[in-house]
């Protein structure tokens, strides 16, 4: 992500606060802000990051992506992964992210694609808790008429799942 020493980041979906304690000691001046919907997570994840939250390098608050409780134009990078499956309605979703970003900013959104999700037999017994699926194409598209620019789709293989990768720039 590029992360700068001053930068102001958003995580959406944070769960257990893992990502955000090791991106945390990279900020001198900047910080990291995470929401989540999940009480339970949010407690496991102000337990992990105790003394980052002290320093004010950190503040976690229980919310949804689609309230994000932000001022305009805030954060200079947004990050989720593997939480637009469970959004309600991505599009507006995504238009909230679009607010909350500064003018120059860059949110990545990290996903699994609809095939893949639908051939992986662990996941496939469970798919009824899914919202939504996702071809990479449809998530380009979503950031696209968002207002997002040079919109790229990066996708890195591995085992035992590939993921996607959607950067786009306000």
């Amino acid at each position: 992500m590029d992360l700068k020493p001053d930068s102001t980041v958003l995580e959406i979906g944070f769960g257990n606060g893992r990502l955000i304690s090791k991106m945390a000691p990279r900020l001198d001046t900047g910080k990291i802000v995470g929401i989540d919907i999940s009480k339970e997570m949010l407690a496991e994840a102000e337990k992990k990051n105790r003394m980052l939250i002290s320093t004010g390098r950190v503040e976690l608050y229980e919310a949804s992506v689609g309230n994000i409780p932000s001022e305009d134009e805030y954060f200079d990078k947004i990050f989720t992964a593997n939480t637009i499956y469970f959004w309600p309605d991505p599009a507006s979703a995504i238009q909230e992210i679009r607010r909350t970003l500064k003018i120059g900013g860059k949110a990545y959104c990290a996903f699994r694609p609809e095939n893949e999700l639908k051939n992986n037999s662990v996941i496939k017994s469970n798919l009824t808790i899914f919202k939504n699926l996702f071809s990479k194409e449809s998530i380009q598209i979503f950031l696209e008429e968002a207002g997002f620019e040079n919109v790229i789709v990066h996708e890195q293989i591995g085992k035992p799942y590939s993921n996607l990768i959607a950067v786009g720039t306000k």
